[in-house]
């Protein structure tokens, strides 16, 4: 219990900064607390995937992620639905050529990644490799993730 307080309190005070709405920001924080105390996840996991950009080794990393996916509304039917994720870019970035980006490399995964998975560890493996990728190969900006002292 006291473990899964101070993750809480750890990731309340995580500042993901990037240029996303404060809606978009606030919804992938409480997205991953609620997966963090879902499969009693160390936060040291949650922050190398998402401040490395890593992809996910391990079966807790791959449990967050798909949790992560679910919890933002981005599956439908055991699969990514990648209309909610598209529809979720303009809130990522502010400005209309990096809207434009996210919107090329989501519909490039859309065509590529096309199976589904019962197995929430599995469901967002797939999906988050190809963001990664593609966000690399047309010079998406990372986000940051700094912690916020006040």
């Amino acid at each position: 219990m006291y473990a899964a307080l101070c993750l809480t309190t750890l990731l309340a005070v995580v500042c993901l900064s990037w240029a996303a709405t404060p809606e978009y920001k606030a919804k992938v924080v409480t997205a991953i607390s609620a997966c963090s105390k879902e499969y009693n996840a160390e936060l040291k996991d949650i922050l190398e995937i998402i401040k490395q950009n890593k992809l996910p080794e391990t079966k807790d990393q791959k449990c967050i992620i798909g949790c992560f996916f679910e919890k933002m509304d981005y599956v439908t039917d055991h699969k990514v639905d990648w209309e909610k994720v598209k529809a979720m870019n303009p809130q990522k970035y502010d400005t209309p050529d990096l809207v434009e980006k996210i919107n090329q490399v989501t519909d490039t995964c859309a065509k590529v990644v096309t199976e589904g998975s019962t197995d929430i560890c599995e469901l967002g493996v797939p999906a988050i490799k190809c963001l990664k990728e593609e966000a690399d190969k047309v010079g998406l900006p990372k986000p940051e993730v700094k912690f916020d002292k006040h």
